[in-house]
């Protein structure tokens, strides 16, 4: 006798058909018109402009002559001194990051003057990678294929991404975490793609804790696993999330004490209410002209706009809003607080930065994903109207072009004071002269920003320095 639909033990069995149907669905099977080499081709044309376009963002004398932040004193000098398993094995901030490591060790192959490019144009390729994969994985529930795009777009060139985080190894994770979002999303129709897919959410495991903000999406998906592509994909990620846990609970490196402040509400508004739609530099603008009555503004537009697409889509797409704005909202949150930067990413009144800006990309990006799915779902579901005009006038074709504003307007983040100086050719003869005026065994080579640096031995340093 069939279970009655108001029997308890029937609703685990329906929430999971429900979710196989909706949130799980099985992606839609095209068959493509180009043969594999040509694929192949294509999707390494596309790596390869993803990578030009993220360089030019900083200009080719910052991202390429110039190693910023923890890539150089943290990656890179550990990659030059301890033995390859050390160094990825090693923490930083407390948790394990080995594709940072993982890209210092590859860029420490190159010669001593090639490193900062190196270093720039592998991360720019683990971002161009992550793109890719958000393109993939989110066709199941993204059938417009512009709307798609979109949002691969933004991937590689978020546009509220300040200069700190691009180019850089230390924050190619958080691209990779949004990527990872999907990754749990979707149902690959081949072992190739489960397998790449299991493998890219490991990695992003084992460079970030953030992992862990997707815990009710994977439980989602555990309640709906159906064969052994699920369970692949849900091991990596259980593989990769739980890596970390004995890694936070033995570390005994200093962790930054958490300082919990109400400016935490405000940034959230300038930053993704604000930003998601924008971009940095316009949304910073529009800050710094209209203040708070764009900020209430957006938000009520947000709020307004959630519910009437949440009314008018269809299940997948509510299941995804629903999962994908508490997640951005939690995410958000908890990083700022976790790390202490409520306060330094406020913008003060008549003024924007973009400090902070890589805790704004994956909580920026989910937002824009709710959007995107819900705008796709409800055209999806509409009749085309009869009028050319009208049926050009959609909201999907409104939403890619407020996005590709936003994308154009924040594309430049080149600010030379800041990252860019000193060179690396510069700071590398610098280094070779004191190592001739001390006669010492190693020297100290600056990097961006000003009081960051990295020590490197005399030996290696012999070949630069003022020459006749």
């Amino acid at each position: 006798m069939p279970p009655r639909n108001d029997d308890p033990a029937s609703l685990p069995r329906r929430l999971r058909t429900h979710l196989i149907g909706a949130l799980f669905a099985d992606p839609p099977r095209r068959r493509s018109t180009l043969a594999g080499w040509e694929g192949a081709l294509v999707v390494a044309a596309l790596l390869v402009l993803a990578i030009v376009l993220q360089l030019a963002r900083l200009g080719w004398s910052s991202s390429l002559n110039a190693l910023w932040a923890e890539d150089g004193p943290i990656y890179m000098q550990e990659a030059l001194l301890n033995g390859t398993w050390d160094a990825i094995s090693a923490t930083y901030a407390t948790y394990l990051v080995v594709v940072p490591r993982l890209i210092a060790e590859v860029a420490s192959l190159a010669p001593l003057q090639d490193v900062p490019a190196a270093v720039s144009i592998l991360s720019a390729a683990v971002v161009g990678l992550s793109g890719l994969v958000v393109w993939h994985a989110s066709a199941g529930h993204l059938r417009n294929p512009y709307l798609r795009g979109t949002l691969a777009v933004l991937t590689v060139l978020t546009p509220v991404a300040g200069l700190e985080s691009i180019d850089s190894a230390a924050y190619v994770p958080w691209y990779m975490l949004f990527a990872s979002f999907w990754i749990l999303l979707w149902r690959p129709a081949t072992w190739r793609g489960t397998l790449a897919g299991a493998a890219f959410i490991l990695l992003t495991g084992l460079s970030t804790p953030g992992l862990w903000f997707f815990a009710p999406l994977a439980l989602l998906r555990g309640i709906a696993v159906r064969d052994r592509s699920d369970f692949a994909i849900l091991g990596a990620y259980a593989a990769g999330a739980l890596a970390q846990v004995p890694v936070l609970a033995t570390t005994d490196e200093t962790a930054v004490t958490p300082v919990w402040t109400h400016d935490i509400w405000t940034v959230f508004l300038q930053r993704i209410v604000d930003g998601a739609p924008l971009g940095l530099r316009l949304g910073g603008n529009a800050w710094v002209h209209l203040g708070w009555p764009l900020l209430i503004a957006l938000l009520l537009a947000a709020v307004v706009g959630f519910a009437i697409g949440f009314r008018r889509s269809g299940a997948g797409a509510r299941w995804i809003t629903a999962v994908a704005l508490p997640t951005a909202l939690v995410m958000f949150v908890i990083s700022l607080y976790q790390r202490a930067v409520g306060t330094p990413m406020l913008w003060p009144e008549s003024f924007y930065h973009g400090a902070g800006s890589r805790y704004a990309i994956v909580p920026a990006l989910l937002v824009i994903s709710a959007a995107l799915v819900l705008i796709d779902s409800r055209e999806r579901s509409r009749e085309p109207a009869t009028a050319g005009w009208r049926r050009r006038a959609t909201p999907a074709t409104a939403a890619v072009a407020v996005l590709a504003i936003a994308v154009v307007t924040s594309f430049w983040a080149r600010e030379l004071s800041v990252r860019g100086a000193p060179p690396w050719d510069a700071a590398l003869d610098a280094a070779a002269l004191e190592c001739v005026e001390t006669e010492g065994e190693s020297a100290p080579v600056e990097t961006s920003p000003p009081g960051f640096g990295i020590q490197i031995s005399c030996t290696e340093l012999a070949s630069f320095g003022p020459r006749p």
